[in-house]
């Protein structure tokens, strides 16, 4: 088997990957301390998590070994913490860019700071090509306070999303599974004309509005997917794994089962994000569903070991042309050279077993 996941490594060493959902790095120069570094391998949110326990996890092991082995140092917070200190902080970023083999980034836009890059920065910065994807809730939270009713709302949405197509973006993601369940229900109209005035007039008080509840999100979410389908973009939707702001037990993708089986939404493309510990549950969709695709994502960095096991799930299932790349990374490009070093290993170990075996010959 290692032979054959080398033979795959060595085969896909040229071939540039899209990077189909990432987000913006940190404007360089900037003292980057080591609980800093820690806390970009982590979806903790208590600093004690980064402070603490993130250097017990196998995880950051694997991450210091990965930057290490790509700066030729110790694998060492104080060792590649020097390193980067004494580089060039843009032909640093570009070198671990340069390794990741990426040769598009499909950017959400709405996971920013002050010190993030703009996408042509970041394009000029890295040599990378940038394309924009658009955050649903973000976009739908600015509207909110000049809509005169839901309808109203929906459709300055709907018109904010095709703009932004028309200007370049490639899709729409939505994180409904931090500010609701993913059990999608038709969404009673009572309920929702509650619920909208209810966030409109914290608009209006200047209280910064945050859509959260099943009648706002899946009221949005429907909306969005018909756009979606009629702009022939993919929805992109965040399931499973991420940080505590979110209740895991109401990730679970087969929630999203009307959008796969109404046939108001028949054509639209969706990509499951993440997905783990749902993987599992994903490649099933995947299986049955034409118009489902899947990444892992964070999934193999974050995981340890984990990550390689939740490959070999997924492709029990998922056909290898729905199962997409994507790093999730954000703010440091040690991230993305991490996320992507070890899900092309991962890859093309699933890979490499399935060959030996006999299963499965994968196509260039």
């Amino acid at each position: 088997m290692a032979d054959v996941a080398g033979e795959l490594l060595r085969a896909w060493a040229d071939q540039p990957a899209i990077d189909h959902h990432c987000h913006p790095l940190r404007r360089w120069p900037f003292h980057l301390t080591a609980v800093e570094l820690r806390g970009a391998f982590t979806e903790a949110l208590d600093p004690q998590m980064a402070e603490r326990h993130v250097v017990h996890t196998a995880a950051y092991h694997d991450a210091l070994r990965r930057i290490a082995g790509e700066l030729e140092c110790a694998a060492t917070e104080g060792a590649i913490l020097a390193y980067r200190r004494a580089a060039e902080p843009g032909e640093y970023a570009r070198r671990l860019m340069t390794r990741t083999g990426t040769g598009v980034m499909l950017v959400d836009s709405g996971f920013t700071t002050a010190e993030s890059f703009t996408l042509p920065e970041q394009e000029n910065a890295v040599g990378i090509t940038q394309r924009e994807i658009i955050r649903l809730e973000t976009v739908a939270e600015s509207l909110i306070e000049n809509a005169g009713d839901p309808r109203e709302w929906f459709g300055a949405v709907r018109t904010a999303l095709r703009a932004a197509v028309g200007r370049g973006a490639v899709g729409v993601k939505t994180i409904c599974a931090y500010r609701a369940t993913l059990k999608l229900q038709p969404v009673d109209t009572d309920a929702l004309g509650l619920a909208f005035s209810a966030i409109q007039l914290r608009a209006h008080r200047a209280e910064p509005p945050r859509l959260s509840g099943s009648a706002l999100c899946h009221a949005l979410l429907f909306e969005a997917a018909l756009e979606c389908r009629e702009l022939d973009v993919p929805l992109q939707v965040h399931c499973g794994f991420g940080d505590p702001d979110e209740d895991l037990a109401e990730t679970s993708p087969l929630g999203l089962r009307l959008l796969f089986t109404d046939p108001a939404y028949r054509g639209l493309r969706v990509a499951l994000l993440h997905c783990y510990p749902y993987h599992r549950e994903a490649g099933y969709l995947c299986s049955v569903f034409p118009d489902v695709y899947m990444d892992l994502s964070l999934t193999i960095p974050f995981a340890g070991l984990e990550g390689g096991r939740a490959m070999r799930e997924a492709l029990g299932l998922c056909p290898t042309s729905k199962l997409l790349y994507a790093s999730d990374a954000s703010r440091y490009p040690e991230v993305f050279l991490v996320a992507a070093t070890a899900h092309r290993e991962a890859l093309a170990d699933a890979l490499g077993e399935l060959v030996e075996r006999g299963g499965h010959r994968p196509s260039s």
